[in-house]
């Protein structure tokens, strides 16, 4: 899911994917990100509690 909203158009998706699909480092990346992104809310959520 998280790779739909990093790129929305499928087109392109799929035009990129040979690209990425065996480049774990590209993954893992877009993986770190969501994660922080994650982390991030959550803190700012417990934040005004």
């Amino acid at each position: 899911m998280a790779v739909k909203y990093t790129q929305p158009s499928a087109e392109v998706r799929a035009q990129l994917r040979p690209v990425y699909e065996k480049d774990a480092d590209s993954l893992t990346a877009v993986s770190q990100v969501v994660a922080i992104n994650f982390q991030t809310v959550a803190a700012a959520n417990n934040y005004w509690k």
